[in-house]
């Protein structure tokens, strides 16, 4: 059995009362982080990839329209009656530079979406270990120790109240109390 040098029970009562509320914060914590995983791989998986798909329906409507007015000042019989197309000939580049922007861009966000996956995965495996440590490890302890702190009040209590079980106080006990043997004589006096 091991031995211990226990000076005071009060700042075992405070360990124990500091070892409950770190359990709690880190609980708390713990709930943050992982609502803060799950938040950022929902962006990077769903709402990304959404953002972009709907570029890119924008793009090609964009893309359409502009095809269309192209077609429509190309559209005459005669060459000399056809009006300058050169804006909209503009428009169509800027609209499938456009296009292949957000068709690029649709790529990269399931790239990082796959990426930032992995790594919230590995993230969630040693936060789950924590997390196990906040809510069973840590109250499991405080209950031992609580078990112990009890044990040590009834030693105490015992200690206390027993003439033969060590004494670790400063009071003054019935052998330290000066007798009659003790007292000065008058031949001591003299001396």
């Amino acid at each position: 059995m091991s031995t211990s040098d226990v000076r005071s029970i009060d700042s075992l009562v405070a360990f124990h009362s500091g070892l409950v509320k770190l359990a709690n914060n880190w609980e708390k914590v713990i709930q943050e982080l992982r609502m803060t995983i799950h938040r950022a791989e929902q962006y990077f998986s769903q709402t990304q990839p959404a953002y972009w798909r709907h570029q890119i329906q924008l793009a090609e409507r964009e893309l359409t329209e502009a095809k269309d007015s192209l077609s429509q000042k190309q559209a005459s019989t005669r060459p000399s009656d056809r009006p300058a197309a050169t804006e909209a000939k503009k428009r169509v580049r800027l609209a499938e530079r456009r296009l292949r922007l957000c068709q690029d861009k649709q790529r990269q966000a399931k790239a990082i979406a796959i990426e930032i996956s992995q790594h919230c995965d590995k993230l969630l495996g040693p936060l789950a270990d924590v997390g196990e440590q906040c809510e069973v490890s840590l109250p499991q302890a405080a209950v031992q120790l609580l078990t112990l702190i009890g044990q040590l009040k009834a030693y105490a209590e015992i200690s206390e109240q027993s003439p033969d079980a060590p004494i670790s106080s400063d009071k003054p006990t019935s052998s330290d109390k000066p007798t009659s043997s003790d007292k000065p004589t008058s031949s001591d006096k003299s001396n």
